[in-house]
């Protein structure tokens, strides 16, 4: 897991969760420079279709967001969760909802015990994640209490939409579509009470496509309860915290429309809300390239940064 661009950080690794015998880990970084102080925090939710991916993974690991976090000497907590399809969407709202829990109970003795002489500022949180990363920030923002704000990258929002549920042709990245026996040889190959909760891609990348071009997303996510589904959380809601969502134009991934239809009825529903929406040309994570001087990340940075300092 180590990478270069890490390099200004020391990372440690922690389990948060045990379900059964299996450990659900996650990562803490801390910036080289920091002083022994209070500092701030971000919670950074990793990508993949919630089928992929993995706490650490560098390729999918914005640098802006690392830079970001050097400049306001903050902590950056980065944790793993269950995948589909070995486990459900209600598991892996579970596991963030847990994850909450150890990090307001347990990560400040863990880091007074780790011997870095660094505190973190509970009050002072910032949750971040990109594609499906981006569905548990949003998430967390509606569902946790004393959060500060929220990032959220080319959200994966709306998981009852045909995107997802439909079969079409989608090409992802502009590949192939990729034939439904690349899903069903997977399930039989799994065993009961399986779980996985890390994978590096190209692992499971073709599975994760495979799962959303034949539009049976839902089928191992499972139609559960309102608060599996973030447009059917605005409906309940009288307060969001402060929200920055960018998207790309050229999203074959994860449709723009699912981020503007979000802040549309956010907006209707909470007319007070504070969210800053930036739809730029680009396909999925077009901000791998972003910098902190990037126009319109600047700016969405800015705005960000007001509500959680």
């Amino acid at each position: 897991m180590a990478s270069t661009k890490f390099s200004e950080f020391n990372i440690s690794t922690t389990c948060y969760k045990r379900v059964g015998d299996h450990e659900i880990r996650t990562d803490i970084l801390i910036p080289k420079t920091l002083s022994s102080a209070i500092h701030h925090l971000i919670v950074r939710f990793h990508g993949g279709y919630l089928v992929t991916g993995s706490r650490l993974f560098a390729d999918w690991y914005p640098s802006w967001e690392l830079e970001y976090a050097l400049v306001h000497s903050a902590i950056i907590v980065t944790p793993d969760y269950r995948l589909l399809p070995e486990s459900s969407g209600a598991d892996i709202i579970e596991d963030v909802s847990d994850f909450w829990v150890w990090l307001r109970r347990d990560f400040p003795t863990f880091l007074s015990s780790s011997g870095s002489g660094v505190n973190v500022d509970l009050e002072k949180v910032l949750v971040v994640g990109e594609s499906a990363g981006g569905y548990l920030a949003i998430q967390s923002a509606l569902s946790q209490p004393k959060i500060s704000a929220a990032i959220a990258a080319y959200p994966m929002i709306d998981l009852k939409s045909d995107f997802y549920t439909k079969l079409f042709v989608k090409p992802i990245f502009g590949g192939p579509m990729l034939p439904p026996n690349i899903i069903d040889e997977h399930i039989t190959k799994c065993t009961p009470n399986q779980i996985v909760s890390s994978a590096d891609p190209p692992d499971r990348g073709e599975l994760a496509f495979a799962i959303v071009q034949q539009g049976r997303f839902m089928e191992f996510f499972g139609n559960g309860p309102p608060a599996l589904f973030p447009m059917e959380q605005l409906e309940h809601l009288q307060l969001v915290p402060p929200l920055f969502i960018f998207h790309g134009r050229d999203d074959t991934a994860v449709p723009f429309e699912e981020s503007k239809a979000f802040v549309a009825k956010l907006k209707t529903r909470i007319p007070e809300s504070k969210v800053y929406f930036s739809l730029e040309p680009g396909e999925h994570a077009f901000d791998s390239t972003a910098t902190l001087e990037t126009p319109w990340l600047k700016q969405g940075l800015e705005f960000i940064t007001k509500e959680w300092l």
